[in-house]
């Protein structure tokens, strides 16, 4: 069986890794699973857009929070998922690209969430911009990401396939002062801002995780829009 690496856009990509996504032994998913979630653990009755909600694991818990959520993601094969998992009309899923889709007005939603997403986009000012747009004053973004020092490093997203080809996704790594400046060009103030470490909680799901343990594994910020 071949090892070669082979690099895919990201719809095709994700469409293939889709039906096994949320059994994949993949660390940064995990430590995001761990972490990200108690920073937005107070939204509730809100009106929050999720970019790339793949297959819906912080979707649901955001339904359950009893938030009216709009996910959207590229891949078909990750939103087919999500819709197994989750019935319930507070959510919609909407198949379709953050960065090219004109079906939300300005000012719709309380709050946007974005796990594990950015390293996929390559032009942070756009992306922020058009976060600005579509948050409410006062609205927060909270985003979650492979730490910069990884991705400066070569890590990115990336899973084997059935033939054990090693498939990997189109990623830009960015830095810190990256998200800080582009964020800041596009008004929304940096509220918080927290770098998650390996640890013994962490290692514990996987023997092979241990090696990550006191290291930098994600990145996680909260952005306010102005009033």
């Amino acid at each position: 069986m071949s090892q070669d690496k082979q690099f895919s856009d990201n719809q095709s990509g994700y469409n293939q890794w889709s039906s096994f996504y949320d059994s994949y032994p993949n660390p940064t998913v995990a430590m995001d699973e761990l972490s990200f979630p108690r920073f937005w653990q107070t939204l509730t009755g809100k009106d929050v857009l999720e970019i790339g909600c793949g297959t819906g694991r912080h979707t649901q818990k955001l339904v359950a929070q009893n938030n009216h959520v709009v996910g959207i993601d590229i891949s078909e094969g990750m939103l087919q998922v999500a819709r197994e998992k989750i019935a319930s009309e507070k959510a919609q899923l909407i198949h379709a690209d953050f960065m090219t889709y004109d079906g939300f007005h300005e000012n719709q939603f309380d709050a946007i969430v974005a796990s594990l997403v950015i390293e996929h986009i390559q032009d942070l000012s756009s992306f922020f911009k058009r976060v600005a747009k579509f948050l409410k004053p006062g609205g927060e973004l909270y985003l979650s990401e492979i730490h910069p020092e990884r991705t400066a490093q070569g890590v990115a997203a990336h899973f084997k396939n059935g033939d054990h080809q090693e498939i990997h996704l189109k990623s830009h790594p960015h830095t810190d002062e990256d998200f800080q400046r582009t964020a800041a060009q596009a008004s929304l103030e940096t509220v918080k801002n927290e770098t998650i470490y390996g640890t013994e909680e962490f290692a514990n799901i996987n023997p092979k995780w241990t090696r990550h343990l006191g290291t930098p594994m994600i990145e996680i910020w909260v952005f306010r829009k102005g009033n």
